[in-house]
């Protein structure tokens, strides 16, 4: 009975350590993972940064794939975007390759990698693609059923643009580069900021459109009290330009060298004050913080000219003395566009009048050392929080 206990025994052991020296025998003839293609993790290639490992990448981003048997690897997905494979850059255990910049219409959030073989290796990874940057319109005052501009970047198709007061406006067109989109301005569209949405985000707007805060000079009120220049030049409308957003300053006319023209001029008692009392205390105290915006209209380059823009409490004595010039360089080719300019340069050359909430006088004159075809209109001037 012994010696068959001790047989059995010896032929059990015998059967377990072959199968295992033909499981290690199979496993180096096959490589690791019995030959299959496998991934441990992706991690980036700056070699400062070569411990970091990752789970999603930027377009356009360089990453290392490392694993098991991947020698034979042929083509590289990222959702539906096909990637770039190089064999200078595939081993056995790693493949160096970048993320397509292409955006993807089919979202799996999965990285594919297909093998000689037809075989494929999927793997969890998320390409990391921006939501939406807005930087400004061209013109922050469009009337409905007209054309807005938006400029940023990252607008990628499908998206869509919604305006405060909840209304959805048809995109009409966005540039190759993702960084314009035009769109159509709804019925029902109010002051405030706008919304870009995209499949990868939504963003809004830090400025406002039809921004009707802190108006300064609409060019809608009656002037009639110390008001020195102005209302000859205020216009419902005309037919080269059409209004935005009410009466607006219009001007056309040609000035010659060091030529002393007033286009806007009122004393800080006068009906001017009514709308330069909305300047905020805190763009005083602040500012850095804001901007001075309006409007503008050419119809001929608004160039080599100097505007002269003076506002404080005494208009009629210091005026000559200083004043924030502005020098553009503007041509808008008879269309609209958003012009902002720093409002601590502005207050600073102005001499950073104290804060009167009655209001203060203003003189915006032409006054330069080049003769200038001046055949322009603005509106909309406002002291508004700067985008961030």
């Amino acid at each position: 009975m012994k010696f068959r206990y001790k047989s059995l025994l010896f032929l059990f052991l015998a059967f377990v350590m072959a199968g295992v020296f033909t499981g290690c025998s199979d496993d180096d003839e096959n490589g690791p993972n019995g030959g299959k293609p496998m991934i441990s993790y992706v991690r980036v290639t700056r070699p400062e940064a070569s411990d970091s490992l990752v789970t999603k990448a930027g377009q356009g981003s360089m990453i290392a794939i490392v694993g098991q048997n991947l020698k034979d690897a042929r083509q590289i997905w990222f959702n539906d975007q096909q990637g770039t494979l190089s064999p200078t850059f595939i081993t056995n255990t790693s493949i160096i390759t970048r993320v397509p910049t292409n955006i993807p219409t089919d979202i799996t959030n999965q990285m594919k990698i297909v093998f000689a073989n037809g075989d494929s290796l999927v793997h969890d990874f998320t390409v990391d693609i921006s939501e939406p940057v807005i930087t400004g319109m061209l013109s922050e005052y469009v009337n409905t059923g007209g054309t807005a501009t938006i400029l940023g970047n990252y607008f990628y198709k499908p998206l869509k643009v919604t305006f405060t007061g909840g209304v959805e406006g048809e995109v009409v067109s966005v540039s190759d580069d993702a960084q314009r989109v035009e769109v159509k301005v709804p019925e029902g569209a109010e002051p405030g900021p706008i919304t870009v949405t995209t499949n990868f985000g939504e963003t809004v707007s830090d400025f406002w459109f039809r921004d009707n805060r802190n108006i300064i000079a609409s060019f809608d009120i009656p002037l009639a009290t110390g008001v020195w220049h102005g209302p000859n030049y205020i216009k419902a409308d005309d037919p080269a330009i059409s209004n935005i957003n009410g009466k607006f300053i219009r001007i056309n006319r040609e000035l010659g060298a060091w030529a002393w023209f007033e286009m806007y001029v009122g004393e800080a008692s006068g009906d001017i004050a009514k709308e330069t009392k909305n300047v905020p205390a805190a763009a005083l105290a602040n500012p850095s913080e804001y901007v001075l915006k309006f409007e503008i209209n050419t119809l001929a380059p608004l160039t080599g000219a100097e505007i002269k823009m003076y506002m404080g409490a005494n208009m009629p004595g210091e005026r000559g003395t200083f004043s924030y010039t502005w020098k553009p360089n503007v041509d808008t080719k008879g269309n609209w566009e958003t012009v902002s300019i720093p409002f601590d340069e502005f207050y600073k050359a102005n001499k950073e009048f104290a804060y009167n909430p009655n209001g203060y006088g203003v003189s915006f004159h032409f006054s330069g050392p080049l003769a200038v075809n001046a055949n322009f209109a603005i509106d909309n001037m406002r002291v508004v929080p700067k985008a961030e």
